[in-house]
C-alpha cells in the first residue's frame, strides 16, 4: 500500500538540504558556539547581508579565472587575498624567492591554447599576479608582424603560465 507523502516532511528535507548545500547549516553550527539558537539565526542573517554587500567583481573574476584554468587549488589563497592585502608585498627573500623563468629574451613564444597571437621575448619582470595569487614572472611579447593583434599594437605582455614556445610561425 501507498503511502501519502507529507508535504511538510518533504519541504522541511528541502530546506535541510538547501541550508546544507548552501552551507549555513555549518555557519549556524560554528555560530552556536558563541550564542544561542535565536541570535544564530539573526547573527547568520547580519553576515550574509554584509557578505553580499561586500561582494567584489575583481575577486569573482579571479575566482572564475582560476576556475577555467582548472586551478581550483587556488581558491583558498583567492579568497584569503581579498582579506590580506599584505599577500601581495614583495616576497622578503627576494630576488632569491624568485623561481627561474623557463623562457629567455629571443624565445618564440604563443599564447598556450590559441593560434591568435606569437612573437618574441623582449623582457620579463616578477610581478604579483591576482589571478594566481602569487608572485610570477611576466613576459614583454614582441608580436609577429603576422600575428593578427600585430594590426593595432606591436608589443603585448602574458603571465609565464600562458605561453608556451612557438615552434614554427603559423600559417594564416
Amino acid at each position: 500500500m501507498l503511502r501519502p507523502v507529507c508535504h511538510k516532511t518533504d519541504q522541511y528535507r528541502g530546506y535541510q538540504q538547501a541550508l546544507d548545500d548552501f552551507g549555513i547549516a555549518e555557519l549556524l553550527a560554528k555560530l552556536s558556539n558563541y550564542c544561542e539558537q535565536q541570535e544564530q539565526e539573526s547573527l547568520a542573517a547580519l553576515l550574509i547581508s554584509q557578505l553580499t554587500q561586500s561582494i567584489d567583481a575583481e575577486v569573482i573574476a579571479n575566482y572564475l579565472s582560476a576556475m577555467a584554468l582548472n586551478r581550483q587549488d587556488l581558491l583558498p589563497r583567492l579568497i584569503n587575498q581579498k582579506f590580506s592585502p599584505s599577500s601581495v608585498d614583495l616576497p622578503e627573500d627576494f630576488p632569491n624567492a624568485a623561481k627561474t623563468p623557463r623562457f629567455l629574451y629571443g624565445d618564440k613564444l604563443r599564447w598556450i591554447g590559441s593560434d591568435t597571437d606569437w612573437g618574441i621575448a623582449i623582457g620579463r619582470f616578477y610581478s604579483f599576479a591576482p589571478h594566481l595569487c602569487c608572485w610570477t614572472w611576466c613576459y614583454l611579447i614582441w608580436l609577429s608582424k603576422d600575428s593578427p593583434s600585430a594590426a593595432w599594437i606591436s608589443t603585448d605582455i602574458a603571465w609565464e603560465e600562458d605561453l608556451e614556445p612557438q615552434e614554427a610561425e603559423p600559417m594564416l
